[in-house]
């Protein structure tokens, strides 16, 4: 228990203080991990629209072909159909077997022809309408990823560096009410370590680099009266209690946590 009413009392403002600059740095260290990861984002967005752009080129391709493919039979069917009716037209007016064997032969051709240029038909033309609806659904996904990809360009340094900016000034007002050598001690690790700075202790046990704290850092610690550091990794280190003092329930929260385990732990052994 901390002996000293006025020295706790200042800790634990201190802890509070340390713990509203950290949430700044958290927010500041999310808004750099999006701008590290922003280009990459966009990279890929590019990437879809690029692909998206070949797949419309090649059904714009086979469109193209299949247009020509019904053109040429659309044609030929045309002019197999003029040369029936001109051979029917020939039939009526032969002036022997012969000639009549020879147009009705001729007429059977032409028949025979017609049928497969039909079916061809068809089938071209019912291609071309799945190629059209191919390209009327990916044209779609071409206009929200383009949209998507303008959009990001146009918005995402802006809103970012604005972010970034108000977050740096809120940190640079919160860091004037810390007193400056626990500020710059808070700093020193900042820099050189990666998040948290400042970590709550339920037991002996760092929960940052998982190495034990010393016994009598450990006590010194749970007399609540100045910020201490871990031996080990040099975050600063304060008693659950004490990180929590701030957030009664939370803190409660802890405690009945505590409990419950320590309970557990009682009825396991007496099961034993």
């Amino acid at each position: 228990m901390p002996q000293n009413t006025d020295n706790h009392a200042f800790y634990l403002t201190q802890i509070h203080q340390l713990k509203e600059l950290q949430k700044l740095d958290d927010q500041i260290y999310e808004v750099q991990q999006i701008l590290e990861k922003a280009p990459d984002e966009l990279r890929d967005l590019q990437d879809k629209l690029t692909k998206a752009e070949v797949q419309r080129d090649r059904i714009n391709d086979k469109i193209s072909h299949l247009k020509e493919s019904e053109s040429r039979i659309s044609r030929e069917r045309e002019e197999n159909s003029e040369r029936l009716k001109k051979s029917k037209s020939k039939l009526m007016n032969t002036g022997n077997e012969k000639e009549f064997s020879a147009v009705t032969r001729e007429i059977d051709n032409l028949e025979k022809m017609t049928q497969p240029r039909e079916d061809e038909l068809l089938a071209v033309r019912d291609e071309l309408r799945n190629q059209n609806d191919s390209l009327n659904e990916l044209n779609e996904q071409y206009i929200d990823l383009k949209t998507q990809v303008e959009a990001r360009k146009a918005t995402l340094d802006e809103q970012l560096k604005s972010a970034k900016d108000r977050l740096a000034e809120e940190r640079d007002e919160s860091s004037r009410s810390i007193p400056k050598p626990i500020f710059q001690r808070y700093e020193f690790i900042r820099q050189r370590l990666q998040h948290p700075v400042i970590v709550p202790l339920e037991n002996y046990i760092c929960p940052s680099c998982h190495i034990a704290i010393p016994p009598q850092d450990f006590n010194e610690m749970l007399r609540g009266e100045h910020i201490m550091s871990c031996p080990n990794c040099q975050r600063l280190i304060v008693w659950r209690d004490d990180f929590l003092a701030d957030d009664p329930e939370a803190l409660a929260a802890a405690k009945a946590k505590e409990m419950e385990n320590t309970e557990g732990e009682d009825g396991s052994s007496e099961a034993e």
